[in-house]
Formats: C-alpha cells, structure tokens, sequence
C-alpha cells in the first residue's frame, strides 16, 4: 500500500467515526454513590467517619423515601444523597420519633446534598429524602453516612 492509499483509508475511517452516532451516557447506582462520596470529601477533613453501608435504588422523579436509623446522642451525624442526574434537586431532612424535624443544615449542589444532625437523644430517627429531575422519570440514587 503506498502513501497515498495509506492517508485515504484512515481519513475514511475517521470519516466514519465521526459520523456514527453518539452512544448514551447511562448512570448507575455507583455513579450516585461516588456523588454522595463526593459530598462527604469536606466532612472527612472534618473529622467525620464514613460508614462503609448505605442505602441505594431506583426511584421515580419526586417521589418520597423514608429510611429509620440509630443515632446516638452526644454523636453529631451527617447524611449525604448522591444522584448522578445534571438536573437533580433534593429535598432531605431527619423527624425524631414525634416528627419533629432535628436538621442543624442542609446544603445542596449540582450532584449531591448533604445534611448535618446532632440528635438530642438516642433512638430510632426517621430520614425523609426525596431527588426529582425535569428530564429524567427515573433517578438512580445513594444515601451514605457518617459521624463524629
């Protein structure tokens, strides 16, 4: 094959390439844990450990969870609710058994929200979270934890 024939065949096929069309870039369950991942890298340098279970699934757009979990008093807690959606908006927000809410702060970015709870006693308290999107019915999610 000379020169000539050699610059033809890969200018056809980058031709080609180029042309085919774009593959979807599909989410996972991971991606949503590495974005609550993410949100928990400034609570780390303040001294929070990360727990190593959390919770994770697959949920329609707005639609409300609620997962229970024991804390302790005198243990300050932070949650963090990944979503791999561009569009992602988060509601998150921890009742004590009565229903009161017991959230010191909630902030939330593009990928992810965060919340930080001191609990004033030790029990059973309810999380409530839900992630809704504009483009998306579905939103893979993951819900991790830590404490100091």
């Amino acid at each position: 094959m000379n020169f000539t024939a050699r610059t033809l065949r890969c200018v056809v096929l980058l031709l080609a390439s180029c042309l085919l069309p774009a593959l979807p870039v599909l989410a996972t369950i991971d991606d949503a844990h590495s974005f609550a991942m993410e949100a928990a890298m400034p609570f780390v340098k303040k001294g929070f450990i990360v727990r190593e279970d959390y919770w994770n699934g697959e949920v329609k757009s707005g639609q409300r969870l609620m997962v229970k979990h024991q804390m302790f008093k005198g243990n300050e807690y932070a949650f963090w609710l990944g979503c791999p959606e561009e569009d992602a908006e988060f509601e998150l927000t921890v009742l004590d058994e009565k229903g009161a809410e017991i959230t010191l702060d909630f902030s939330a970015s593009r990928y992810f929200a965060s919340l930080r709870v001191n609990p004033p006693r030790t029990g059973t308290y309810t999380l409530i979270f839900s992630v809704s999107s504009k483009n998306s019915k579905s939103l893979y999610w993951a819900l991790a934890y830590g404490y100091r």
